[in-house]
């Protein structure tokens, strides 16, 4: 009966075209590859427009956002990170360096929805933070804290998929 009830939710799940069933592990980072959009920054702050660009290799997602001085800047910004699914431990593991030497290692239990809920492990301030991604079809916002028990955000961005 074991065997037959096995077979039987196999079945079911095989039958589910591949892109109605919710992506997990690595397979979730997919979403974000291609070309973004985004504009925003830190909360009180004239928002800057940032392009970013997602690619995903062997179940590594590599991040670049690149920021052109706009505003008070006066120098470019670039962002990269590295992001991977780490199934011994059930997490995914993020980290970033920028072109200020800021860096920093997060993680972030599966994703339930879409919804990404970020906690910093380590930075080079030493100050941890934590963040939220929400998703939808070609859009997401990131909203990030100052501190891992903060409730008032510090950080705001918004990204259209434009690739």
């Amino acid at each position: 009966m074991k065997n037959g009830l096995t077979l039987c939710i196999l079945a079911v799940i095989v039958g589910v075209p591949i892109g109605a069933r919710p992506a997990s592990g690595s397979a979730a980072l997919q979403y974000y590859v291609g070309s973004w959009s985004c504009t925003g920054g830190p909360i009180g702050q004239t928002p800057v427009k940032a392009a970013v660009t997602y690619t995903l290799d062997d179940g590594v997602m590599r991040e670049w956002v690149t920021i052109s001085p706009q505003g008070k800047m006066k120098k470019p910004y670039v962002l990269s990170i590295a992001t991977t699914y780490d199934a011994k431990n059930g997490r995914y593991v993020q980290d970033g360096v920028d072109s200020d030497a800021a860096w920093f290692v997060s993680f972030a239990k599966p994703w339930s929805g879409n919804t990404e809920q970020w906690a910093d492990h380590t930075t080079s301030s030493g100050k941890l933070g934590h963040g939220q991604t929400v998703r939808s079809q070609n859009s997401f916002v990131y909203t990030g804290y100052p501190s891992l028990t903060a409730t008032k955000p510090d950080f705001h961005v918004a990204c259209q998929r434009s690739s």
